[in-house]
C-alpha cells in the first residue's frame, strides 16, 4: 500500500518501483489463480453430476 501511495504521489515515478524488487507478489497471485483454475477444471473434469447432463 505504501508503495502505491508513493506512486501516486510521486508522480508515477518511484526508486522503489525502478529497482525490479517488487515482482514477488504478482507471481504468488499469478500461481494462486493458476492453482484455483486447475482446481475448478479438475472439478469440472471428474466431480460428480456430470452424468445427467
Amino acid at each position: 500500500m505504501n508503495i502505491l501511495l508513493t506512486l501516486l504521489s510521486g508522480g508515477g515515478s518511484s526508486d522503489l518501483a525502478e529497482g525490479g524488487t517488487y515482482w514477488a507478489p504478482y507471481y504468488i497471485g499469478g500461481g494462486i489463480l493458476l492453482l484455483l483454475l486447475a482446481m475448478v477444471a479438475a472439478v469440472m473434469a471428474f466431480g460428480k453430476g456430470r452424468e445427467h447432463s
